[in-house]
């Protein structure tokens, strides 16, 4: 067992890949003890592959009001666990939070000496999988396999706490009215790393969704609007990777200081900057082979 003074939340419905790879990220890292696994429906498949993982699980309820339950389960635990913990990461089973390699540091290495009363963003990178150059499998990594990859400020989330800070709108806000944005840290989504696994996730949603309809009782079903089935355009989207331009420099200092400039706060004590679209493709320095592999 590792010792950690450090504490990971996510939650996890079906996803056993996602969840394969990040138990060992994380638990590679901080020690499977700590990381906190919120199993929705309690599945079997999930306690046998986060064996050793501290489970928290909930009901398989489909209810129209999942997002806002899942969200509120995710700070209740996020909060006790503040207590005893040094710093709490919080984030999804599919995202890979990682400290460029330049900096000599990694993600556990870094927490053992930054500072605390916080809240850490990170810049958000949506891992693509350019289907005509990215035949490898993605088994044993991601990144190697996958070098491609696009800004989505959505995923510059707080994610990593060390003080009093509400999470909410799918923990894209937090109620801190300070950016701290480390140059060297990067939120790795990994939606779209692989066609057939997004096919196949997106299978599953879908038909979750369904199951939500059927005990709504005429409610409308709120939850991520990619999980509905009329909104997919599979190949679409993927062949759009495939044709954008690639940049010939990885340098996101420019976004990162948009997004210091555009920093205000919204609605409901929530804090924000602008999230607009950027389209450019990067391909990922050599250094981030493996990152996210502990």
């Amino acid at each position: 067992m590792i010792q950690s003074d450090f504490a990971v939340v996510t939650i996890v419905r079906d996803d056993l890949y996602f969840l394969k790879r990040f138990i060992a990220y994380y638990g590679g890292l901080f020690g499977r003890r700590n990381l906190y696994i919120i199993s929705h429906g309690d599945e079997d498949a999930v306690r046998e592959l986060a064996e050793g993982c501290t489970i928290f699980p909930i009901p398989a309820i489909e209810t129209s009001k999942f997002t806002m339950l899942h969200w509120r389960t995710k700070n209740h635990l996020k909060n006790a666990l503040r207590q005893w913990y040094r710093h709490v990461i919080v984030c999804d089973v599919d995202e890979f939070i990682v400290v460029d390699p330049a900096s000599g540091m990694n993600l556990r290495s870094w927490l053992e000496t930054a500072p605390v009363r916080t809240v850490y963003s990170a810049m958000g990178m949506e891992v693509l999988h350019m289907r005509d150059r990215e035949s490898d499998s993605i088994e044993e990594g991601i990144l190697g396999p996958r070098r491609h990859v696009r800004v989505d400020l959505h995923y510059a989330k707080p994610c990593i706490l060390s003080r009093n800070a509400h999470l909410a709108r799918g923990g894209h806000y937090s109620e801190y009215d300070r950016l701290n944005l480390p140059e060297f840290l990067y939120l790795f989504h990994m939606k779209y790393c692989d066609f057939d696994l997004f096919v196949d996730t997106l299978n599953r949603r879908n038909a979750m969704i369904e199951a939500q309809k059927a005990v709504a009782g005429g409610e409308q079903v709120r939850t991520n609007p990619a999980w509905f089935a009329e909104n997919r355009r599979d190949e679409e989207t993927f062949a759009a990777f495939e044709a954008a331009p690639v940049e010939a420099v990885f340098d996101l200092s420019p976004i990162r200081a948009a997004m210091h400039k555009s920093w205000r706060p919204r609605k409901n004590n929530l804090w924000h900057f602008d999230r607009p679209d950027y389209p450019q493709v990067y391909h990922l320095p050599e250094r981030f082979i493996g990152a996210d592999q502990a």
